[in-house]
């Protein structure tokens, strides 16, 4: 068996996990509105989205496995019936574009706050190399993320635990406010909108499950790859909460008082976090775009990353705190179906037909 096979779990798990690795994540931004903002009971609210992360991406690679689903298209035909599937369908697109737009927003912010440079030049750059990337189609999709991710995962986890640990800092941040509730439905929202462009991205990699045990490597490795990750990065926000609540890369703030070698570590994990996540991003628009409106990829590529540069110009910050959120109900109602589905697979039992148009 041909090495590409014997280690296609390990690369869903890859890919997997930089669908979550974007501006919002690699910057603090999303770290620290939905979590660091509850102070340590935050750290909680992180677990559980990390639980919901493995579990959501076992079952859908469980279920495209089993039922042959190669599409997104087919995916929520299959859960949903035909009329609500396509209409859930249309709503994730324009989210997936959303989320698109975002990571070339961060590759503004991050031109414009660590080097000075105007903010078009890092979303027309991180633009062109996605477009690139896309080019490619599922093959440069996957390659991008199985070179990126470990870099990422590494470099990032080096950074929190040395910005956290490197010297005396305060306490962690307790919050002034109750947050008993508030914590437990922070996490299911930003569980919730992360999966809306997860499972996408995961039903176009399911074509490389070709083994039993690829669906529970790639969901559960993914999901608990990002997890350690943002434990590890959102520790320095708890220590630094007030000193970095204003500023679009919080994270930045933290690491550059530790000198230009550190600092440049964690661009490079943070542009490389934008790089994958806006790649992943960009071809579910570009799969769904080619299947509704039988657009050549090639093209639809070039008008997704035109349309997304000009409309970066929104500003990262207002569509993490605006934009993300509103799709957290979506999200939501798609987990509750995708782990009742994904149950009745793994153990076997016939898909209940609950949902058909």
């Amino acid at each position: 068996m041909g090495k590409k096979r014997r280690f296609s779990g390990l690369q869903i798990a890859a890919v997997y996990a930089s669908v979550f690795l974007g501006a919002g994540f690699a910057s603090g931004q999303e770290l620290l509105r939905y979590f660091v903002a509850f102070g340590p009971i935050g750290i909680w609210g992180l677990i559980v989205a990390g639980v919901l992360f493995s579990l959501v991406g076992w079952a859908t690679l469980s279920i495209c496995r089993r039922e042959g689903i190669e599409t997104y298209s087919q995916f929520m035909k299959h859960l949903l019936g035909k009329r609500l599937g396509m209409i859930t369908e249309w709503l994730i697109a324009a989210f997936l574009f959303c989320l698109f737009v975002a990571m070339l927003a961060g590759a503004g912010a991050v031109t414009r706050q660590a080097f000075n440079l105007p903010f078009t030049v890092g979303a027309v750059a991180v633009g062109l190399f996605v477009y690139i990337v896309l080019r490619f189609d599922l093959e440069g999709m996957v390659k991008i993320n199985v070179v990126l991710a470990p870099f990422m995962i590494i470099g990032g986890i080096i950074v929190g635990l040395v910005a956290a640990l490197g010297q005396a800092a305060p306490a962690f941040f307790t919050p002034g406010r109750g947050v008993m509730v508030a914590w437990v439905i922070s996490a299911l929202v930003y569980a919730s909108y992360n999966l809306v462009t997860g499972v996408p991205v995961l039903t176009a990699t399911s074509p490389l499950a070709t083994k039993k045990r690829d669906p529970f490597i790639g969901g559960v490795i993914g999901g608990g790859a990002i997890t350690i990750l943002g434990l590890c990065l959102a520790l320095p926000l708890f220590l630094h909460y007030r000193q970095v609540v204003d500023f679009e890369i919080p994270l930045l703030i933290v690491v550059i008082r530790y000198g230009v070698i550190f600092t440049t570590l964690y661009l490079g994990v943070l542009i490389a976090a934008l790089i994958t996540t806006a790649a992943c991003n960009g071809f579910a628009v570009v799969q769904w775009l080619h299947t509704h409106t039988n657009m050549p990829k090639k093209r639809a590529a070039v008008v997704l990353c035109i349309v997304g540069v000009v409309a970066s110009h929104v500003g990262f910050s207002n569509i993490v705190g605006y934009v993300y959120p509103l799709f957290g109900l979506i999200g939501l109602f798609k987990i509750i179906v995708i782990l009742f589905h994904g149950y009745a697979r793994i153990r076997g039992k016939k898909r209940l037909e609950i949902y058909k148009g």
